[in-house]
């Protein structure tokens, strides 16, 4: 898992459990910013519904200005590998049935 944005990875990974892929998809084919920004935006307005539940934390504030700072620099690439670290980390905690 990446240690820089594990908070980020977390939360898609809690996605992937929860059936839920849309915005790691979307981080996963991203090819220019605007669909980076709304794929997370999305996350995490869909996790925003979960925390109350305590079933999900989400990233800090400091954690996704570093992340969208650093996507604005390289580019969709980082996009790509955080979605492929949460799909990894997500997908052993979906529970059969």
């Amino acid at each position: 898992m990446s240690s820089k944005y594990s908070g980020i990875v977390e939360l898609l990974a809690y996605l992937v459990k929860e059936k839920v892929y849309g915005p790691v998809d979307r981080l996963a084919r991203a090819t220019d910013l605007e669909t980076i920004y709304m794929a997370l935006y999305e996350a995490l307005r869909y996790a925003s519904t979960e925390v109350t539940k305590g079933l999900v934390k989400i990233p800090s504030d400091e954690e996704v200005k570093q992340f969208l700072d650093e996507v604005g620099k390289r580019g969709a690439s980082l996009a790509r590998r955080v979605a492929i670290e949460a799909l990894t980390a997500g997908l052993p905690k979906q529970t059969k049935g």
